[in-house]
């Protein structure tokens, strides 16, 4: 299943560009411009206005969020869910910027793995901005770091979205 498209179209939607969501998820973008267009063709209605100072969300484009939102975390839900080991039945995913790994979130999923062995754990490192927004897109469970520029904008256009 590939929900690269509905992916591609959150990121435009809360950069608000499609350059800034081409270095976001590290493409062209040419080729976000291709996503989303399939993605336009495929739902029969443009989503979003484009002119030189970014992208904007058309009326379809604005319903479409929520829509999205869901498609990626269901997505994500069942695939962790299924890609649970044997003898495991629940998931926790952490996600760290480097400088955090040693000894403090090593030591953590150390402690965690020892103190709950019936959880599985899943960890991945990644700069804070795109921490965020894994918890945000439902595919980690808590995002660990020590300061984020831009905070206050980041949470601004996710209390704009829906899904929150």
């Amino acid at each position: 299943m590939d929900i690269t498209p509905p992916r591609t179209f959150l990121e435009v939607s809360a950069s608000g560009s499609f350059i800034s969501a081409a270095e976001r998820l590290h493409l062209t973008q040419t080729a976000v411009s291709a996503r989303i267009r399939t993605l336009e063709e495929q739902l029969g209605r443009r989503l979003f206005v484009r002119n030189k100072a970014g992208a904007r969300l058309t009326t379809a484009g604005d319903r479409f969020v929520g829509h999205a939102t869901t498609l990626v975390q269901v997505w994500e839900q069942a695939r962790q869910h299924v890609a649970l080991p044997p003898g495991r039945e629940e998931g926790v995913s952490l996600g760290g910027e480097l400088s955090l790994w040693h000894p403090l979130l090593a030591d953590w999923l150390i402690r965690m793995h020892r103190e709950c062995p019936q959880i599985a754990l899943r960890a991945e490192v990644d700069c804070p901005m795109r921490l965020l927004d894994r918890v945000h897109e439902g595919s980690l469970d808590i995002a660990v770091f020590t300061t984020l520029r831009n905070v206050r904008t980041w949470f601004r256009n996710c209390s704009s979205k829906k899904s929150w």
